[in-house]
């Protein structure tokens, strides 16, 4: 009997283990692919799309100095099979800085190799060289088909539930 789970070629099998996998902060020059990887983000949570431009301008923002916050990939033979961003936050309750996890992504193919995970160890050590010591991270709408595995996988990796968020958008 086959294995019926879908493969990538030159993937490695799932085993909770990122194999040929590795992850490195973004540059400039990773803005299209950075883009790309929002797009299919976007696409699943059924949110709207913003331009590709406009994506690959923020993607800069993020990847012109640590100020602003983080861009962290994660790689596989050349592609691009994970990605997280996150921002730094000023407040006075937390007080000082605090990081908040903007997008985590993982490609379809890639879910349950460890990638999310590896991807949030390094936003901690990076966090963590800087001086922040707390992360947060919304989670997408509760109409969201994934929204109890996206909770498993936070509350798994040492998060603690915190409340809803609520947005008003201003343009």
């Amino acid at each position: 009997m086959s294995d019926p789970s879908p493969t990538v070629p030159g993937a490695p099998p799932r085993s909770g283990s990122m194999a040929n996998a590795s992850i490195r902060a973004a540059s400039s020059e990773d803005a299209p692919a950075v883009a790309a990887a929002v797009e299919a983000l976007l696409l699943e949570l059924g949110g709207e799309r913003p331009s590709r431009a406009a994506l690959e301008g923020a993607a800069r923002e993020l990847t012109d100095g640590r100020a602003a916050g983080a861009l962290l990939l994660a790689e596989a033979g050349g592609a691009v099979v994970g990605l997280l961003a996150a921002s730094w936050q000023h407040a006075i309750h937390v007080p000082g800085r605090y990081g908040t996890i903007q997008d985590l992504w993982v490609d379809p193919e890639w879910r349950g190799r460890a990638v999310g995970r590896e991807l949030l160890e390094a936003l901690v050590a990076l966090a963590g060289e800087l001086g922040i010591s707390r992360l947060e991270v919304g989670l997408p709408q509760e109409s969201f088909a994934q929204i109890a595995a996206t909770e498993r996988f936070y509350l798994g990796n040492g998060f603690s539930q915190l409340g809803p968020r609520m947005r008003r958008l201003l343009r």
